[in-house]
């Protein structure tokens, strides 16, 4: 089935504005509980970042940080920015580096998913602790799985297509 360029643009769309709602449960709601020496610990992602700086591992802090809460928020607003600005002439060139950003970081965006699946199936460490998923992940893979579809499905060359031109 060949996608015609109006349907990619509201694919897109309603692609980028389902990521920028579920953006909100996936920071809000747990992403794990975590039980340690019989303490459970419902983490949001930024609860998470904060048990890592009360860890004293403020490096790993920050990673988990940069890739769970700002990368994210970031890539729903460029996409959003991109598809805004769709059909005029303003910022062509800038519109095509930042698609091309998103779409190559696109990949990497799954890397906390991974790591909490990893993480879970190998925490369950009997009675000294466990790790289990939460809705959070859903929402945020939700997130992920958008962004990516959204980024995939907006072709860069619609970005330089007039608004009366069409592709060859």
């Amino acid at each position: 089935m060949k996608m015609t360029d109006a349907f990619r643009v509201s694919a897109a769309r309603a692609l980028v504005t389902t990521a920028a709602l579920l953006y909100i449960p996936s920071n809000i709601l747990p992403v794990m509980t975590m039980t340690v020496a019989g303490k459970t610990d419902p983490l949001t992602v930024l609860g998470g970042v904060r048990e890592l700086w009360d860890s004293n591992l403020p490096a790993i802090a920050g990673v988990v940080f940069l890739a769970s809460f700002v990368v994210p928020f970031l890539k729903v607003a460029a996409l959003g920015w991109i598809l805004w600005l769709h059909g005029t002439d303003r910022h062509q060139r800038s519109r095509d580096t930042v698609h091309r950003i998103v779409h190559r970081i696109g990949s990497w965006s799954m890397i906390d998913i991974f790591l909490l699946s990893v993480l879970a199936a190998v925490g369950q460490l009997g009675a000294l602790g466990s790790v289990t998923a939460e809705s959070g992940a859903i929402y945020f893979c939700s997130v992920m799985i958008s962004c990516l579809l959204a980024a995939e499905i907006y072709k860069p060359r619609l970005i330089w297509e007039s608004p009366g031109e069409k592709a060859p």
